[in-house]
């Protein structure tokens, strides 16, 4: 980046700030996927920001066409005064990291162009403002379930090579997106994520035994990586289950956008697949918040979405995050300094912990992070940045865990078109345990309660017209088995640790089930016990509160009954 470019960005918190260009001549800055016109109409300002490969963004809102010059009055693109668009609208659903006008222009000249084209001269000039999608556009309000899910191939494997003896991975030198593959090393054989490696270099490899994340230059980014996908209704039916097959170990779903704009149309039936399939899933929201007050309303319409989903803390592998990004909305300004951008983010904070969410996160992209979001305050809460190049140029990540959007093309089977990919993980080694969610159902015709990590389970049960309530705690895939054993007279479930109980009951005539989950060694969450005097059944839960109030109303408080994760 240029002095004059370093020193504009200073000056205004505003500027979308350029960090590095790896991408090819035809290519976007900072998007090497998304192709740079031949053409910039001189009506769009160097103060511009350019949004996808059609649209820049002026300083007061305005968005614009690219070449022509011409402003999008389309409210597929730019909402209404009352109502957002979906923000993935102006890409046809693929992600793309806002850069600015002048160094779009900059390109286009070095590449044979014109940067100053005048809008009669373009040599298109339409008389609608945009192009409709080539795929319908999906509608994000809907509140319905989803149509059957469809296949799609996987794609192939590619081998990695050794870069030294501890840290194992290569960087792509093609043009296209590579997969990684599974190496052994000299502390055994370590499985990769399926996922591909990026246009630039950027690539899976392993470190010291485990999956792993590289840079182009192999510098490590993450450690005991997982290979994570985001999506949102402009993925389709995804066909879950030839996702997982793929090797994708988590995903993270899009809910919805703004405030009181309903779900994104695939939010229910992703959360519900990951679920039973057991995929580790995260939320995000995008934000259309300018000031405190709808920061706070984001909050509310997010905590409203979770709850009727059914997702409680405990369901959540990876956080709740709050995508923050340079929006287009008619008649209103998007907030420019980091002040107000505090005051966003803390009232959404505040409302979703509030809540009890407390596994919460920010998402941007480097260049917004450098500028509008140039905060300590908003820093310390980024765990998630998308940047697409050969390395990650933000290096403030405030705790250890960590995530790093490096494409936006990415192919997994199960998933139509693409798709943006993720490595997830830790920077330093970390000794915590997996865990697994534990499902708590309820029986209004008998009052009973029922706990299962199976979610086909709980589908099979909320059939017959048990209500499913929430995750119950977290368990883990070793360590102290909890036993389940089943009363045939009056449908009682116990669950207990102590196997001459279990072995005790079942002399007596209960069924003997087998182990329902393990008690982890590093447990640090309290999971209460309740016991009902009238029919003899057993509540367990992580929520005090709850503890207390079922407590008052009759049933034993019995303690902590063991620590989940």
């Amino acid at each position: 980046m240029s002095v004059d470019a370093l020193a504009d960005a200073s000056t205004d918190p505003f500027r979308t700030q350029t960090i590095s260009d790896d991408t090819a001549a035809d290519a976007m800055p900072d998007n090497p996927d998304a192709a740079l016109p031949d053409q910039v109409s001189a009506a769009i300002p160097d103060d511009a920001t350019v949004v996808s490969e059609d649209h820049a963004v002026t300083a007061d809102g305005e968005l614009k066409n690219i070449t022509t010059g011409e402003t999008v009055t389309d409210p597929a693109l730019v909402g209404t005064q009352d109502s957002q668009p979906d923000p993935l609208a102006k890409t046809d659903g693929e992600s793309f990291i806002p850069v600015q006008a002048d160094e779009v222009k900059q390109k286009v000249a070095a590449n044979g162009g014109d940067a100053n084209a005048g809008a009669a001269d373009a040599q298109t000039a339409p008389d609608t403002p945009d192009t409709q999608p080539e795929q319908p556009r999906p509608n994000d309000s809907s509140d319905s379930e989803q149509p059957n899910q469809s296949d799609s191939s996987a794609p192939s494997d590619s081998a990695s090579t050794s870069d030294s003896g501890e840290a194992i991975g290569n960087a792509s030198d093609s043009a296209t997106a590579t997969n990684g593959a599974a190496k052994a090393t000299t502390k055994g054989s370590v499985r990769l994520a399926a996922l591909q490696n990026n246009e630039y270099g950027a690539h899976w490899g392993s470190y010291n035994g485990t999956a792993a994340f590289f840079d182009a230059s192999n510098n490590l980014f993450v450690q005991q990586a997982k290979g994570v996908i985001d999506v949102s209704a402009w993925q389709g039916n995804i066909n879950w289950q030839a996702v997982k097959n793929s090797g994708v170990e988590g995903a993270i779903i899009r809910i919805g956008y703004g405030w009181d704009n309903g779900f994104d149309k695939q939010a229910l039936r992703n959360i519900s697949e990951c679920r039973r399939l057991g995929i580790p899933f995260g939320i995000y929201l995008y934000s259309y918040a300018y000031d405190a007050n709808t920061g706070a309303a984001e909050g509310s319409s997010l905590v409203n979405l979770l709850q009727k989903a059914g997702v409680s803390s405990s369901d959540l592998g990876y956080p709740v995050y709050y995508d923050l990004e340079r929006w287009t909305w008619t008649g209103h300004e998007v907030p420019n300094d980091p002040g107000t951008y505090d005051g966003i983010v803390n009232a959404w904070y505040g409302r979703l912990q509030s809540a009890g969410y407390n596994n919460l996160a920010v998402y941007s992209y480097t260049s917004y992070l450098n500028t509008a979001l140039n905060s300590g305050n908003i820093h310390s809460k980024t765990r998630w940045v998308a940047q697409y190049g050969s390395s990650m140029g933000y290096t403030a990540f405030p705790t250890n865990d960590r995530g790093w959007q490096y494409t936006s093309r990415g192919s997994v089977s199960g998933i139509s078109g693409t798709v943006d990919l993720n490595a997830f993980g830790n920077q330093t080694a970390t000794s915590s345990a997996p865990s697994v969610p534990v499902y708590r159902v309820y029986n209004p015709n008998s009052g009973l309660h029922h706990y299962t990590m199976n979610y086909n389970e709980v589908i099979m049960l909320v059939g017959k017209g048990w209500r499913y309530e929430k995750t119950a705690f977290r368990a883990g895939q070793s360590g102290i088995p909890v036993y389940r054993v089943y009363n045939p007279n009056d449908g009682n479930h116990l669950f207990t640790m102590n196997s001459y109980e279990r072995d005790n009951l079942a002399r007596l005539g209960w069924h003997d089930e087998g182990v329902s989950w393990y008690v982890p060694s590093g447990g640090s969450i309290n999971v209460y016990r309740l016991y009902n005097p009238n029919n003899g059944e057993h509540v367990f839960t992580t929520e005090y509160g709850e503890y207390v109030l079922v407590g008052r109303a009759g049933w034993h408080q019995e303690g902590v009954a063991w620590t989940s994760l």
